[in-house]
């Protein structure tokens, strides 16, 4: 999470990039170096006690093939609710909820965080305003995890970025 010269947070510079996968969908990826061991990052995202705090409509237990429920706030671009099975569940190196991938790998004082999600654009707006909108949610998300992870408190209530204003490696791809 980054903060400005005052103390005071603001969104990280991890703006994440939109390309295409094996699947022939188009995903939004985020990648953020975090300064925790990867088995704390883990037990962040994938046990209950923890995840609660943090990411409270996020609901599964972390087993194989368990079943996930998001239910996500009124200010959500997407559904208001998903639900599926977990796939895959690698513990501590990957976890799939949905079309939604954790991917964690250990780095020199602490790990790597992938997350990835699929654009299921909804065609009542451009494609760029529909990546926007994801984007600046799940930027949301990963800096609520880092606050998690640095702070040990929630931050619900943090804004989101202008994604409309920054560079996005990708994105240009999806205008007409």
């Amino acid at each position: 999470m980054a903060r400005s010269s005052s103390g005071e947070r603001r969104p990280s510079d991890g703006f994440g990039t939109i390309r295409g996968d094996e699947d022939e969908h188009t995903r939004v990826i985020f990648q953020r170096v975090l300064s925790h061991p990867i088995d704390k990052v883990w037990a962040a995202i994938a046990e209950p006690s923890e995840r609660s705090v943090w990411v409270p409509g996020i609901r599964f237990e972390p087993e194989p093939d368990a079943r996930f429920d998001i239910w996500f706030g009124d200010a959500c671009e997407g559904p208001s609710h998903a639900s599926g099975r977990l796939d895959p569940f690698e513990p501590p190196t990957r976890l799939g909820l949905g079309s939604m991938l954790f991917k964690l790998e250990a780095a020199p004082n602490g790990c790597v965080l992938e997350f990835s999600d699929v654009l299921w654009f909804d065609g009542k707006r451009s494609n760029v305003d529909f990546a926007n909108a994801v984007l600046a949610g799940w930027h949301r998300f990963l800096d609520t995890l880092e606050i998690w992870l640095d702070e040990g408190v929630a931050a619900l209530d943090l804004g989101e970025p202008d994604y409309a204003v920054v560079d996005v490696r990708g994105r240009d791809a999806l205008a007409p």
